[in-house]
């Protein structure tokens, strides 16, 4: 580990490397050495980056790849719910380093889009001490700064490509002040406020959309996010579904 070269708000403590094979598993394995909360690990480089569902990451010297563990002392069903505390922090901080250029849209359940294509992701991994309760998450987090992949399976971009270049730094700092920001209103009112700011970023709301579950396909219009995180959707007859897990796809 080199000598960390940016500052973190109080509590957030930086394990700052050069390249590994990937932030989320280098998180779980301080976590199971006992790593304290608000361990932040960043990254210039992943050798084995991956998104939702085991997924590739392309992971090129220049954007940002981090993963932070927290500990959060609550049933896991709750801790799940930071995923939308993330994608807040995350949004508002590309907003701010590209000088309110750029208002990323939060797609449900982990993705920041801007004009349509993928900016950000976020991977959410967890372990629990008796199966319920929360012992660590691990949230990771990257965002294209300099480059895009023009391989992805769906559309991508960059802050360099939306003509708003910055450095990896700037976002990483931005970023976690703003989980700073955040946390302790979780912490204080639960879900409800992160909730209210996620939909206000929210991408496809009143869009057809469409949901591929484990036994079948819905399709209707994504109406908002319940007071757990799920996705609401409404078929044409009126009959809504609450999508707590699943593949998404918004035709706007």
């Amino acid at each position: 580990m080199t000598k960390p070269t940016i500052r973190l708000p109080e509590g957030f403590y930086l394990h700052e490397l050069d390249v590994i094979d990937s932030t989320n598993d280098e998180a779980k394995r301080l976590a199971d050495k006992g790593a304290q909360s608000g361990a932040l690990i960043w990254a210039r480089q992943q050798t084995t980056g991956r998104g939702r569902r085991g997924r590739a990451w392309s992971s090129p010297v220049g954007n940002l790849y981090s993963s932070l563990l927290l500990r959060p002392d609550c049933p896991l069903f709750e801790a799940a719910k930071l995923t939308f505390l993330i994608a807040v922090a995350m949004a508002e901080a590309i907003e701010m380093v590209s000088g309110n250029q750029i208002r990323p849209d939060c797609k449900w359940p982990n993705d920041l889009m801007v004009n349509g294509r993928k900016i950000s992701g976020i991977l959410l991994e967890s372990a629990s001490n008796d199966g319920t309760q929360t012992d660590y998450l691990v949230i990771g987090a990257g965002v294209n700064v300099a480059f895009y992949p023009d391989d992805a399976e769906r559309p991508a971009t960059s802050l360099a490509a939306l003509g708003a270049p910055t450095s990896v730094k700037d976002v990483l700092q931005t970023y976690v002040a703003r989980i700073a920001h955040w946390l302790p209103i979780w912490e204080a009112q639960g879900f409800a406020p992160i909730r209210e700011a996620w939909l206000t970023r929210a991408y496809g709301v009143g869009e057809p959309v469409i949901a591929r579950l484990t036994q079948r396909t819905l399709e209707g219009t994504f109406v908002g996010l319940d007071d757990d995180g799920a996705l609401v959707l409404r078929e044409t007859d009126g009959t809504e579904h609450r999508i707590g897990a699943g593949e998404v796809f918004f035709k706007t």
